[in-house]
């Protein structure tokens, strides 16, 4: 109970300094690269932008994990789609491949996102709804808002004990998903509508369960690479996920 608390402790504390961090970060934008579970956003938070309008965007991230009790190394490569039929909304489908043989591969996850009316101006004005449905039976499904890069999500259906969620940690105790979990994202430096060339943007983000910091570089022409990495997951009962994470997208 006390290693528990010291790690609750342990982890507010971090969520201030990241937070502190992002409130001391000038012209920090929301990017519209697709994220690890689907929808647009950072690495693994969505954000309040959308994809472009009429616009499709295709993402892979493949990342190592070591499979609990065996200790076995294997990976997951995380394919990505999202399109904007109109300005402001966007529909995606996610499906992790597993390569391990003998595995199941984790079902699909369908994402929707829709930019709702500014609340004022500045970039704290901007607001989004969405949600990530899980096609396990198992797993959980989240509802989120986000406000400028700072959101909450919702964990809702699932099943305890054999079910997990896309966002949030895994409690232990009561043996599935936090109910609750804070949300929060940002990049730097925007890059500049009509901006032409090849630019590099830092990203960071937090998902209720882990912090992650990355890298992007890309071009006007709709091409991106990123490498990010992130802190310890609390789901290492089902994938005891290695710290790094390399991402390749395009839209157009």
């Amino acid at each position: 109970m006390k290693q528990k608390k010291k790690s609750n402790v342990r982890k507010l504390n971090l969520i201030a300094i990241f937070i502190g961090l992002f409130c001391c970060l000038p012209a920090i934008s929301a990017a519209a690269g697709l994220t690890l579970q689907g929808p647009s956003g950072f690495i693994q938070v969505p954000s309040h932008e959308t994809v472009k309008a009429k616009q499709v965007e295709l993402a892979a991230h493949y990342r190592m994990y070591k499979v609990p009790k065996t200790g076995e190394e294997s990976s997951l490569t995380n394919l990505s789609f999202a399109f904007a039929p109109f300005k402001d909304f966007e529909i995606g489908f996610a499906k992790a491949i597993d390569s391990r043989n003998s595995a199941n591969d984790p079902d699909p996850l369908m994402s929707f996102k829709v930019r709702l009316p500014s609340i004022g101006t500045g970039e704290f004005s901007e607001v989004a709804f969405g949600g990530v449905f899980d096609a396990n039976p198992n797993n959980y499904h989240t509802l989120y808002l986000s406000v400028g890069g700072f959101g909450l999500g919702w964990n809702f259906g699932g099943n305890r004990y054999s079910g997990m969620a896309n966002y949030g940690g895994y409690d232990r105790g009561k043996h599935e998903p936090d109910s609750l979990c804070l949300l929060i994202g940002a990049s730097y430096p925007k890059r500049r509508p009509g901006e032409r060339g090849y630019k590099g943007q830092a990203f960071i983000d937090y998902n209720g369960d882990v912090f992650s910091g990355g890298w992007r570089y890309s071009s006007h022409r709709g091409f991106w690479v990123d490498a990010s990495v992130h802190s310890k997951s609390s789901y290492t009962d089902f994938y005891d996920y290695r710290p790094f994470i390399l991402g390749f997208g395009a839209n157009f």
